[in-house]
């Protein structure tokens, strides 16, 4: 297959994964399978990053489908993909059966359709019923990962430095979600400095009561989760499913508040904002909204 069909199949697998506004873990260890096998090489693994941070728009993804349905306009273009899948599986011998029987259905699939619009959902719906279909089943050893972590280093924290906190286990975990996003972006452009650390630690005793001592314990916790490094699907799937619209655009303006704390708004800033926004489903005419006015704070 060549190199522009190859990867117009994985983003379109990857849209896929995204159909019903996230990116289970178990759907992304998938993804990653798939990309794999088929021996992505360094540039090509960049061009398909932004297709896994978040998902795309309707545009770009119908873009991508009539893209996908021009490739698999003649006997030639199918017979690549087959060809393509069918090496994965001469690679790989240990493939697992659910994914042998992708390649088979797949290729049966192929073998009686034409290619429209129309039938591409088809092809859509097939491909979300095979490939990832085991993909919502529970993972006790990856469920709720990020949960576990950063609860575990709460009780670790505390007991280190003596400082208790009354609030709910639920609660010190969405702390922690919002925070470890808001770190992210301080951290986005390598200068952490004194005045985002203070924007940071305001925006969230602001947003949730916080007493002087609680704010100073789960700080230490969420700047230690974003420098270290987390599950950003985890992190974002479950703000998705744990707070509103409203919520999540009030975290956008968080963002921006720690973006400009020094003064100035760095281009990876931005760019960690629009990352996180997209995968909270904030539209773009939104982002640039909100986006304007931190830059109008800092004229």
């Amino acid at each position: 297959m060549s190199e522009f069909k190859k990867i117009t199949f994985l983003k379109v697998l990857t849209t896929i994964a995204w159909a019903d506004g996230e990116v289970s873990q178990s759907e992304f260890n998938i993804l990653k399978s798939f990309f794999r096998k088929f021996n992505l090489e360094k540039h090509e693994m960049d061009e398909l990053k932004p297709y896994l941070f978040s998902p795309v728009t309707k545009k770009e993804k119908d873009e991508l489908y009539r893209q996908m349905i021009a490739e698999l306009s003649s006997p030639r273009e199918k017979q690549e993909i087959m060809d393509a899948l069918e090496a994965m599986v001469a690679a790989h011998k240990r493939m697992k059966s659910d994914e042998r029987e992708l390649v088979d259905q797949f290729s049966a699939w192929l073998e009686k359709s034409s290619h429209t619009k129309r039938s591409f959902g088809r092809m859509r719906n097939f491909l979300q019923r095979t490939i990832f279909k085991h993909a919502r089943d529970p993972d006790p050893d990856m469920e709720k990962y990020f949960k576990r972590r950063v609860l575990k280093k709460i009780e670790l924290q505390s007991t280190h430095s003596k400082i208790s906190t009354d609030l709910p286990e639920e609660q010190l975990y969405f702390i922690c979600l919002v925070g470890t996003l808001m770190a992210t972006v301080a951290h986005a452009d390598d200068h952490f400095d004194r005045a985002e650390k203070k924007a940071l630690q305001r925006c969230l005793s602001e947003q949730f009561s916080l007493k002087e001592k609680e704010q100073a314990l789960l700080f230490e916790v969420v700047e230690e989760q974003a420098r270290q490094g987390f599950d950003f699907y985890e992190v974002v799937a479950e703000l998705n499913r744990v707070s509103s619209y409203n919520d999540r655009v009030h975290l956008m303006e968080c963002l921006f508040e720690v973006a400009i704390a020094d003064g100035e708004m760095a281009h990876e800033e931005v760019e960690e904002i629009r990352r996180i926004t997209k995968a909270l489903r904030i539209p773009h005419k939104t982002f640039i909204e909100h986006k304007v006015r931190a830059l109008n704070k800092i004229r």
